[in-house]
């Protein structure tokens, strides 16, 4: 073992991570872990906090977090607050994958403090931006939104495109789940552009995947798609499966949409894999809910009760919110004809709580949802 041989690894690992090529990056890091003594305490700390990094970007969310626990239990030993608190965002957005809510608001709100306390604006906009995707799997829309908003005031400040780009990113998808289409288009485009610039190859494909999105709900589906496809190439490239298990969500329901049930199907089931391999929960009651509405155009109630009976038993021990809107507007579209209208009234109340706008109008399958 030795220190140089560790560190050559190390940067290894940072060249193939900035490339987003994160199995690559993974296995660098692993090995310059092994390479470090026992007393190189610090850069053993750094390689637990990437290699964390690269397990949650793969959707290995209880290893990613294993390693973050051992980079945090080094930061602590040394007494360096800011590592403990870059650790502890890491642990959180692990946490928030997994849907595990209360621990990664724990971790994120210390981390937070420490920022604050050390006057880090990095850290403190890098954690605002976590926290922005962790109100929006609460349902807490608007809390999301400011987060969002003041992450992208601080990241301007610093002139950082990189964190201006996710910052755009994170309030395209809290516009579009608020109802606001035209919102959600103009941010993604606004990120996609600072992302494609500095090429931020994870950025881009996140924005691509926002792009169709916001394209879908416009209703425009052949431009989602060509979206969608590029989304896809890139996040293949990159072996990131929890991002493409939404992107295939977000593709089935476009082909939902335009009567192409078979192709729906295919994406819908190839995503509940990658949902069930993560323990995505929340990423699963969407694939559960899609899969019942196309059971229920091919006229089987049965089929399409059973799996919104699923998706219900999933949110009803889980606090999102949103989703739980979406079961309960699905329960009320099942006992219903194919086609017939219904009444939003209950559900519109519920869904203006959280801060959306959706649904506007009286709806009918199929279901476009944000």
């Amino acid at each position: 073992m030795s220190r140089e041989g560790g560190d050559r690894y190390f940067q290894k690992g940072e060249q193939e991570r900035l490339r987003c090529h994160f199995t690559e990056a993974l296995e660098a890091y692993r090995t310059a872990l092994t390479h470090y003594p026992q007393g190189a305490r610090l850069e053993r700390l750094r390689c637990h906090q990437k290699i964390g990094d690269c397990l949650r970007m793969i959707g290995e969310f209880t290893a990613s977090q294993e390693n973050y626990r051992c980079a945090l239990s080094l930061a602590e030993e040394e007494g360096d607050e800011l590592e403990v608190a870059d650790t502890l965002v890491g642990l959180g957005l692990s946490m928030r994958g997994r849907g595990e809510v209360e621990g990664a608001k724990r971790h994120l709100e210390r981390a937070r403090r420490i920022y604050e306390e050390w006057e880090d604006p990095e850290g403190e906009a890098f954690t605002l931006w976590a926290m922005g995707g962790l109100w929006r799997i609460t349902g807490d829309l608007r809390l999301a939104k400011r987060s969002f908003e003041e992450a992208l005031s601080l990241f301007e400040g610093m002139d950082d495109p990189a964190g201006m780009g996710y910052s755009l990113c994170g309030l395209g998808g809290i516009s579009r789940v608020m109802g606001h289409y035209g919102e959600s288009l103009d941010s993604y485009t606004r990120a996609h552009q600072t992302l494609k610039e500095i090429e931020d190859t994870f950025g881009t494909a996140y924005s691509f995947c926002g792009m169709a999105n916001a394209h879908r709900m416009g209703g425009e589906f052949e431009k989602a798609f060509g979206y969608f496809s590029q989304a896809t190439a890139l996040y293949q490239e990159m072996g990131d499966r929890i991002s493409y298990a939404y992107t295939l969500w977000g593709e089935g329901t476009a082909y939902k949409m335009v009567g192409r049930g078979e192709e729906a199907l295919e994406a819908f089931d190839a995503a509940e894999v990658i949902f069930q391999a993560t323990g995505d929960q929340r990423g699963r009651i969407y694939t559960l809910l899609g899969k019942g509405e196309l059971a229920l155009l091919k006229g089987d109630v049965d089929r399409a009760n059973r799996m919104l009976q699923e998706a219900r038993e999933v949110v009803e021990s889980r606090p999102f919110r949103l989703e739980w809107c979406h079961c309960h507007l699905f329960q009320l579209l099942f006992r219903k004809e194919e086609g017939e209208k219904v009444s939003l009234e209950q559900v519109r109340r519920e869904y203006r709580r959280l801060g959306t706008n959706f649904p506007q109008e009286e709806i009918s399958l199929p279901l476009n949802l944000p």
